[in-house]
C-alpha cells in the first residue's frame, strides 16, 4: 500500500518533440472517433479479430515465440502458442504466455478519503477471484488496509472506515471503473484486520464485459520456484517484478489498518522486489498460478540493518480460509498438469556473451557510464557508440561537453586501454548522444562487435533481460531482470539542472546502477532493446530501472549522424501545431499467441490554423490508426499506432524530401493523408 497527500517517485539519471502532446482549446471530446486501430482493421474484414491484427504488427519478441510463428508460417505447425511449447516438451518457464495471463487477472486500486489534514490517497492492487464476464460482475481480494482508513485518535482511535470519498479499480490496460461513495460500481462487501489482513470488493461495470480481465487459479508454492509478484508498485500501474519463493512459511507482524493495533499471520517469503503499492496484488508461479496475496515486506531487521529481498504473501489457501469465513467467493484450484520435460533451446550464456561484446565503459571530464557500439567498421578501428547525453555532459567545458572522452572495450577489466572519442553530436532534450572512434589498433584487435538491435514494440511483460553497463563505475558487468512495464513516462532532472525532461521508458526489475548510463537492455537472444538511462533513487522503491527504447534510441541516433554538418542535436520533422493525446486503453488479451496486447486510442486533440497537419486535411477527434514514411517512391517505414509516442518516434526518421502518409479513423471511416517535406524550415533542430 501506498498512502500520500503528494509526490511522485524520485527518478535520477543514472551516471518534446515539434509534435506537442499538450492540451488545446479546439478540443471537443464529443467529436473523438470510437474506433481503435484494431477495430478499424477488424471492421474491414481483413483479420478475424482485434487481437490477430495487434499480432500481425509485431515481430516475436521471445525466443520460443519466434519459433512458433516459424513453425505456423512454414505449416509445420498448427494450434495454439501453448500447443506448440506443450509439443516441444517445454515447460511454461520459457514462455511469458502464463505471466501475460496472470496479468489479466491483477487491478490497480486507489481510494481518497476527506480528513480533517486534507485528503489522502491509498494506493494498492487486487486480484480478481470471481468472475462473470457476461454480467459484467467480479469480485477482487486485497488487502485490508489498502481500502480501510484509521479514523483518528482520541475516542476514534483504533477505528477504521470504510467509507471513503472515491474509489478507482484499472484493469491491466488502463480500463478503469470508479464509484464515489454510495455508488455500487464498486462496493466494499468485508474484511477483517483481525487475524488476517484481507477484504473483499464487488465490482458491476459493463467495462467488464468488454475487457480481457479474468479470474486467477491458485497452486502450492513450492520452495525455490520461480515468483512474479504483480501490482501497482508505488502507484505507478500495474508491473511485474521476478524473483524465488524464498521460504513457504514465516508469521509475520504488520500495524493494523487502525494504526494502533498489530496483526500476525503466516505468509510465503519471495525475493522478488516488492514496493508500495503491490499490497493486494499477486505472487504468481511461472505457470501463472496465484501463489498468494502480496501483504508486506521487510525493510529492515530487528537490529537495525537494511534488507532487500523480503516480501511476503498470504497463502491462497489461507486467504481462501477467510473468504469463506467472511461467505465470499473463493479462489479455484488450477488443474493439475503433469510436469513438462525441460529442454533448453536457447543458449544464454553466448547471447549474454553476444551482448556483452557491443558494451563499452565511457569516460567523460565529469563522470564516466557506459555506451553501445551502434556501427562498426572493425578493419579500420572506426565506430560509432551510442551513450545517453548525460554521460558526456560537463558543466565546466565551455560547450557543455566532455573535452576529453575515452571509450573501453569489455574485457579490459583494468581499464588499460584507452580508446579515445570524438562527440558527434546529441540532444539533451531526448538524453541521447553519439560518440565516434577512429582507426583504433585496439579496437581492429578486439572481439567488439556491433549490437543487434530488436523491435522494442513487440516486448512482452515479464520476459528476459540483461542490462550491461559500467556499474558502480567499477566496469562493464550484467545484471539479470524481467522487463517489468512495456513502456511509461517519467520525469528526470535535465544534465544542465535547469530543466525537467519528459522521457518515455521501459520499466525493469534488473538492476541498475549508477554508470548503467547509456548501456545497454539486451533481451534473452542478446538484442538490444533500449539504452539504460535513469533508475528510481527514491528511499524504498527498488527494482526500478529505465531503458529508452530502441527503437527510439536508435533513430535519433541515426538522425545525429546524417544531420551533423547541418547540426548540433537532431532535425526533428514538424508537423505544425498538431497535438494528441490518449483517449483511452486497453489490454486485448490472444488466446492463440498466449500474449496480452496493450493499444491505446491515439486522437487529435488540437491543430493550428497553418503547418503540415492541416495542409494534410487532419482535424480535431480523428482516431490515429498507421503512419508510413515514403523515400524514393519506397515505404521505409510502417506503423500502426498503438501508442502515444509513436508518431513523434517516426518523426525523427524524416528526411527532407520524405512524404509521411497518416491513415485516420474519422466517424468511423479510414481515411488517409500526406505531407511531403519539401522544406527545412518543416524541421526543428532538438537539442
Amino acid at each position: 500500500m501506498k498512502k500520500t497527500a503528494a509526490g511522485a517517485a524520485s527518478l535520477i539519471l543514472a551516471c518534446v518533440t515539434a509534435l506537442s502532446l499538450t492540451a488545446c482549446s479546439l478540443f471537443d471530446s464529443a467529436r473523438t472517433d470510437e474506433n481503435y486501430p484494431s477495430d478499424v482493421a477488424s471492421d474491414a474484414g481483413d483479420y478475424g479479430s482485434a487481437q490477430s491484427w495487434l499480432a500481425a504488427q509485431e515481430t516475436p519478441s521471445t525466443y520460443e515465440r519466434r519459433l512458433y510463428e516459424e513453425a505456423v508460417a512454414s505449416g509445420s505447425f498448427q494450434g495454439t502458442y501453448y500447443e506448440f511449447l506443450a509439443a516441444l516438451g517445454l515447460s511454461s518457464e520459457d514462455d511469458t504466455a502464463a505471466v501475460n495471463r496472470a496479468l489479466c487477472s491483477v487491478v490497480a486500486i486507489e481510494v481518497s478519503y476527506t480528513t480533517s489534514g486534507g485528503t489522502i490517497l491509498s494506493d494498492g492492487s487486487g486480484v480478481i477471484c470471481s468472475l462473470d464476464a457476461q454480467a459484467g460482475e467480479a469480485y477482487v481480494v486485497t488487502n485490508y488496509h489498502v481500502v480501510a482508513q484509521a479514523t483518528g485518535g482520541g475516542i476514534f482511535a483504533g477505528g477504521t472506515t470504510t467509507d471513503w470519498d472515491l474509489i478507482t479499480v484499472t484493469l491491466y490496460g488502463g480500463q478503469t471503473i470508479s464509484a464515489q461513495r454510495g455508488e455500487n460500481a464498486v462496493r466494499y462487501v468485508r474484511g477483517s484486520n483481525d487475524n488476517t489482513d484481507l477484504a473483499v470488493l464487488r465490482i458491476t461495470s459493463p467495462v467488464l464485459q468488454e475487457s480481457s480481465a479474468a479470474a486467477a487459479v491458485y497452486a502450492s508454492p513450492v520452495l525455490g520456484e520461480e515468483a512474479y509478484a504483480i501490482g501497482n508498485a508505488e502507484g505507478e500501474g500495474l508491473s511485474v517484478t521476478r524473483g524465488v519463493v524464498s521460504k513457504l512459511s514465516e508469521r509475520v507482524t504488520v500495524m493494523a489498518a487502525n494504526e494502533v493495533q498489530y496483526v500476525s499471520f503466516d505468509a510465503v517469503r519471495t525475493d522478488a522486489a516488492i514496493n508500495q503499492g503491490n499490497s493486494g496484488g499477486g505472487l504468481f508461479n511461472e505457470r501463472g498460478e496465484l501463489l498468494g496475496i502480496v501483504s508486506a515486506r521487510r525493510e529492515q531487521t530487528a537490529n537495525g540493518t537494511s534488507v532487500d529481498g523480503f516480501g511476503y504473501a498470504i497463502p491462497v489457501q489461507d486467504a481462501n480460509d477467510v473468504l469463506a469465513q467472511l461467505s465470499c467467493p473463493v479462489f479455484s484450484k488450477a488443474e493439475e498438469n503433469a510436469a513438462a520435460q525441460q529442454r533448453v533451446l536457447l543458449d544464454r550464456e553466448a547471447a549474454a556473451a553476444q551482448a556483452a561484446a557491443s558494451a563499452v565503459t565511457v569516460v567523460g571530464d565529469e563522470g564516466e557510464g557506459s555506451g553501445v557500439i551502434y556501427d562498426l567498421e572493425k578493419e579500420s578501428g572506426s565506430a560509432y557508440i551510442v551513450t545517453n547525453y548525460h554521460v558526456v555532459y560537463a558543466q565546466s567545458a565551455e560547450a557543455g561537453i566532455s573535452t576529453s572522452i575515452s571509450v573501453y572495450l569489455f574485457g579490459d577489466t583494468q581499464e588499460r586501454f584507452p580508446i579515445p572519442a570524438s562527440y558527434v553530436g546529441g540532444s539533451m532534450q531526448e538524453d541521447i548522444a553519439v560518440l565516434h572512434i577512429a582507426d583504433s589498433a585496439v579496437l581492429a584487435g578486439s572481439s567488439a562487435r556491433e549490437a543487434i538491435a530488436a523491435d522494442d514494440r513487440s516486448l512482452t511483460v515479464g520476459e528476459d533481460v540483461l542490462a550491461i553497463g559500467n556499474a558502480g563505475g567499477a566496469g562493464l558487468s550484467v545484471s539479470f531482470g524481467v522487463v517489468s512495464v512495456l513502456g511509461e513516462y517519467i520525469h528526470v532532472t535535465a544534465p544542465d539542472e535547469k530543466s525537467t525532461l519528459t522521457l518515455y521508458g521501459i520499466r525493469t526489475d534488473a538492476a541498475v546502477n549508477h554508470g548503467n548510463s547509456g548501456g545497454g537492455l539486451y533481451n534473452e537472444m542478446g538484442e538490444l532493446v533500449g539504452i539504460v538511462n535513469a533508475r528510481s533513487d527514491a528511499e524504498g522503491v527498488v527494482g526500478f530501472g529505465y531503458a529508452i527504447p530502441a527503437n527510439r534510441a536508435l533513430l535519433i541516433a541515426q538522425n545525429i549522424l546524417d544531420n551533423a554538418e547541418n547540426a548540433d542535436g537532431a532535425l526533428c520533422a514538424s508537423l505544425g501545431g498538431l497535438t494528441l493525446y490518449t483517449v483511452s486503453s486497453r489490454a486485448l488479451f490472444d488466446g492463440q499467441t498466449g500474449k496480452t496486447y496493450l493499444e491505446e486510442k491515439v486522437a487529435v486533440r488540437g491543430i493550428s490554423a497553418s503547418g503540415a497537419a492541416v495542409q494534410m486535411g487532419m482535424d480535431v477527434g480523428d482516431t490515429l490508426v498507421s503512419a508510413a514514411l515514403i523515400r524514393g517512391g519506397e515505404r521505409v517505414y510502417s506503423l500502426a499506432v498503438t501508442r502515444l509516442d509513436v508518431l513523434g518516434e517516426l518523426l525523427y526518421a524524416v528526411r527532407l524530401g520524405d512524404t509521411l502518409e497518416l491513415t485516420v479513423s474519422r466517424r468511423g471511416e479510414a481515411q488517409t493523408f500526406s505531407y511531403t517535406f519539401s522544406d527545412t524550415a518543416d524541421f526543428t533542430e532538438v537539442n
